[in-house]
C-alpha cells in the first residue's frame, strides 16, 4: 500500500528533478549562513547607514533572514541580531524636515530641476528649455541648487556666474546661436538668435532633495514587525528581548504609522494607499504610490495589527491597502495579472505595464501575509497567484526552472528561488519542487538559504 501511494510522488520527484523525499541540510546551511553573516562588516551588515535606500534594498534582507532563521531554529541569536541591527538603526534616524518625526532618507530618487528665463534684453535671442525635470539619478546628482546668470559681454561671447558664490564658472567662452552652453553643473542650455551686449540669462537650479520613502521604511519594518509580535507571544523571551520590542513598536507606530497618515490616500469603498510626497523635486509629487511601495508597509501593518496593545490603525490602513490592490488585480484564465502601478490624475485613471518580477516580490509577500491573516485575501486568491507563477512566469523548464521579466512574461531572467514568489508553494506544491531545483541547481547558495529553509519549514517541503 505505501509502495502505491509514493510512486507517483517518485515519478513527478524525478520529473523535476528533484530527488524524491529530499530534504535541506539544516544544520550545514544555517552554519554556513552563520559566518557569512559574521563577515559582513563584523556581523553588522548593512545596519551603519543613514541612507533609506541602502536600508530599504539592502539592510532590510539581512532583518528578514535572521527572522526566518529565528523561526527555522528558534536560536535567540537571531532574535539578538535584530535587536542590534535595528537598534543601530533606529541611532541613525533624524528630522530631517523638522516635522517630529524621525526616519531615513536619501536623495537617489529624487529630481534635480532648472528654470531658465531671458531677463528684460535688448535683443529676442531666446534661451531653451525653459525648465526641466531631470530624473536620472547620476545626472540629477550633478545640480547645485544655485543660481547662475549667462551674460553676453558682447554678442559673440559669455561668461557664467554663479550667483550663491558670486564666482564665475566661466568666461570669454564663444557664442554660437543654438549650440549648447554646458558650463552649468549637470545641465545643457542653448540661446538661440543674435544677442547683444549686456544681454543675461537667468537659469535657477533645484538639486535633489532627502526624501524619506514608505517603501524603504517597510521593507525594514516587515521583519522587525515579526520580531516585535515573537517577542510578545513567548513570556519566556521578555527577560532579554522585551524591552527592544516596546521600543521597536513604538517608533514603527510614531515614525511610520503616523507620520505617514499626512500622505494617507482614500480611495473610496474601504480601499487606499499612500501618496508622494508633495516635494518638487519628488518624480511624481502627490500621486498614488506603485502597488509594491505602499504594500511594503501594509505588511508590517499586517503583522502589528495581531500585537496586543498596538495601535489599531494598523489594521484599519493594512485592510485597506489589501482592498485596493485586490481591486487591481486581473484574471488571465486561472492566475492573476495586474500592473506595476494603477492610479487616478485629473479626474483620469492611469496605469503602468506590467508588474516586474523583482518589485512583485512584496506584492506576493503581502498578499501571503494577508492570506495567513485572513484579511481580504483567501486561499482561492492564493492559488491564483501560483498559477500566475505556472501558467504567466516558468519557463516551463523543470531542469532549469527560471522566471520571466514581469507577471505576464514567461522567461530566463530571474531564479525560482527568487524571494516570496516560491512561498507560493503553500498552495502549488510544484512551485516549491521547482524552486529546490533551482536552488540545488545554482549550487545552495547561501544568500538564499535562510528563505529556502524557513519555506520547507513552513509548508513541509517535499515529503
Amino acid at each position: 500500500m505505501w509502495t502505491e501511494l509514493l510512486m507517483p510522488m517518485l515519478v513527478l520527484a524525478v520529473v523535476l528533478g528533484v530527488p524524491a523525499g529530499a530534504q535541506l541540510d539544516r544544520e550545514r546551511l544555517v552554519a554556513a549562513f552563520r559566518d557569512w553573516d559574521a563577515g559582513q562588516k563584523e556581523g553588522r551588515g548593512l545596519s551603519e547607514s543613514a541612507d533609506s535606500g541602502t536600508l530599504g534594498w539592502g539592510e532590510a534582507s539581512y532583518l528578514r533572514n535572521y527572522m526566518r532563521l529565528w523561526a527555522v531554529t528558534g536560536d535567540t541569536y537571531w532574535l539578538s541580531k535584530v535587536q542590534d541591527h535595528f537598534t543601530r538603526m533606529i541611532g541613525n534616524a533624524r528630522d530631517h524636515d523638522g516635522d517630529r518625526f524621525v526616519g531615513w532618507q536619501t536623495t537617489t530618487y529624487s529630481c534635480g530641476l532648472f528654470y531658465a528665463q531671458a531677463l528684460h534684453n535688448i535683443s529676442k535671442a531666446t534661451i531653451e528649455p525653459a525648465e526641466r525635470r531631470e530624473t536620472r539619478g547620476e545626472v540629477a546628482a550633478k545640480y547645485t541648487g544655485h543660481t547662475y546668470i549667462i551674460e553676453f559681454t558682447d554678442p559673440a561671447t559669455y561668461r557664467v556666474q554663479d550667483q550663491n558664490t558670486r564666482q564665475y564658472v566661466a568666461e570669454g567662452k564663444p557664442y554660437a546661436s543654438g549650440e549648447p552652453i554646458g558650463e552649468i553643473p549637470g545641465l545643457s542650455v542653448t540661446v538661440t538668435g543674435e544677442t547683444h551686449q549686456g544681454d543675461k540669462f537667468l537659469v535657477r537650479t533645484i538639486a535633489p532633495e532627502p526624501t524619506e520613502f514608505a517603501v524603504h521604511e517597510g521593507m525594514v519594518a516587515y521583519p522587525v514587525a515579526l520580531f516585535v509580535e515573537a517577542i510578545r507571544k513567548d513570556p519566556g523571551l521578555q527577560a532579554q528581548f522585551g524591552k527592544s520590542a516596546d521600543q521597536f513598536l513604538a517608533y514603527i507606530a510614531e515614525n511610520m504609522l503616523r507620520k505617514h497618515e499626512q500622505h494617507w490616500l482614500d480611495m473610496g469603498d474601504g480601499a487606499g494607499g499612500y501618496r508622494f510626497a508633495d516635494l518638487i523635486t519628488d518624480r511624481f509629487p502627490n500621486r498614488l504610490q506603485p502597488h509594491n511601495q505602499y504594500l511594503a508597509l501594509g505588511r508590517a501593518y499586517l503583522v502589528l495589527k495581531d500585537v496586543p496593545g498596538a495601535d489599531p490603525l494598523f489594521a484599519t490602513r493594512a485592510e485597506q491597502m489589501a482592498r485596493l490592490f485586490r481591486r487591481y488585480l486581473r484574471e488571465q484564465g486561472e492566475a492573476w495579472v495586474w500592473n506595476y502601478w494603477d492610479w487616478v490624475e485629473g479626474g483620469e485613471p492611469g496605469h503602468s505595464g506590467l508588474e516586474d518580477t523583482s518589485h512583485g516580490t512584496i506584492d506576493v509577500g503581502f498578499a501571503i501575509e494577508a492570506c495567513h491573516r485572513g484579511v481580504v485575501f483567501t486561499a482561492e486568491d492564493m492559488k491564483r497567484f501560483a498559477r500566475t507563477v505556472l501558467d504567466q512566469m516558468w519557463n516551463g523548464s523543470t531542469e532549469d526552472p527560471k522566471l520571466g521579466p514581469n507577471v505576464g512574461t514567461r522567461g530566463d531572467r530571474f531564479a525560482m528561488t527568487t524571494s516570496d514568489w516560491f512561498d507560493l508553494g503553500e498552495w502549488e506544491p510544484q512551485i516549491w519542487r521547482l524552486a529546490l531545483t533551482a536552488f540545488s541547481k545554482a549550487g545552495q547558495p547561501t544568500a538564499s538559504a535562510p528563505a529556502m529553509l524557513a519555506a520547507e519549514k513552513a509548508f513541509g517541503g517535499v515529503q
